[in-house]
């Protein structure tokens, strides 16, 4: 899919035309002030035009270029939303508002979790007409996301992930090293409960395979959940659907490994790799699940 301009946003506007303002009284063109700052002079004119969302980075780099005197970092908080969907705009908001954080996907490392490596490959694969440096801007703002997220410490994460997912990545050793090191270090922090649903779970079994799903949950208001798919997403508030979806996630849960368990799986297909990146078997085994070797347990209590 190609990458989107974002939706026509005031904030993004004004921003745009405060750039080029500042650019002007500084006389410098577009090229040049990208050369200061280490980007194109196309970016700059994207910016301008309001066709891309800045990163908080670009825009303190920017205003201290222009020596704006902090002007452009005054607008940055309503830039928040701008670089997404308008589709995402409520979910976006309700985010920092949440006190749990309930994630499923079936074919990626959720957001929060990411790696910068692992962001920029798969945002990359996505956006096919993209550049590189769109790319960019994009894995910055998704850094930047998480990391405010991670800091605030709320809401709390639990997160569930299909095994696939992590051994998607064994053709690319140091994206996978790189991610399961993040996992594992979110994982025994307490940052984040993660559970890993085992491949042998057959499709029958699998109650997760119609599609990502978050839930989150407030201290002061009902339970929300929000849905996407291609180009499209649906934050859902209607009583009976989220109960149903939260009962969903919860026999998801119930196919995965425990969250102890989780972090052994993930220890050992990190051991799996050598400083070649080379995979290395081991028959490592917990009661009734056998991680690697051998083949798995069919009949282990999880349904699988």
């Amino acid at each position: 899919m190609g990458q989107r301009k974002p939706q026509d946003n005031p904030a993004l506007r004004k921003f745009g035309r405060e750039l080029a303002r500042l650019r002007g009284l500084a006389d410098m063109s577009q090229e040049r002030l990208g050369k200061a700052l280490n980007v194109s002079g196309s970016l700059i004119g994207h910016y301008e035009r309001a066709e891309r969302r800045p990163s908080r980075a670009f825009t303190e780099k920017a205003d201290e270029a222009l020596n704006a005197g902090g002007r452009l970092l005054e607008l940055w908080p309503k830039l928040r939303k701008a670089g997404y969907p308008e589709y995402a705009g409520d979910f976006l908001e309700a985010v920092p508002l949440a006190s749990i954080m309930r994630d499923y996907h079936p074919t990626l490392i959720p957001g929060p979790l990411q790696t910068e490596a692992y962001a920029h490959a798969t945002l990359k694969a996505g956006s096919a007409l993209a550049t590189e440096e769109e790319v960019a801007v994009l894995v910055a703002a998704r850094m930047e996301r998480q990391h405010t997220l991670l800091e605030a410490g709320s809401p709390a994460i639990w997160a569930i992930i299909d095994e696939d997912v992590i051994r998607r990545l064994t053709s690319d050793p140091d994206i996978l090293l790189g991610q399961l090191d993040k996992l594992l270090e979110l994982s025994e922090s307490g940052r984040a409960d993660i559970q890993i649903v085992p491949s042998s779970v057959s499709i029958r079994r699998h109650p997760g395979l119609s599609g990502p799903l978050t839930i989150l949950s407030f201290t002061d208001k009902p339970d929300v959940v929000y849905v996407e798919g291609f180009g499209s997403g649906n934050l859902i508030s209607d009583p009976e659907t989220v109960e149903e979806i939260s009962l969903v996630f919860g026999k998801i849960q119930a196919a995965a490994y425990p969250p102890e368990q989780t972090v052994d799986l993930l220890k050992q297909i990190r051991g799996e790799f050598n400083g070649t990146g080379l995979a290395h078997v081991q028959l490592q085994q917990w009661p009734g699940r056998a991680l690697r070797g051998g083949g798995r347990d069919s009949t282990n209590g999880h349904g699988s």
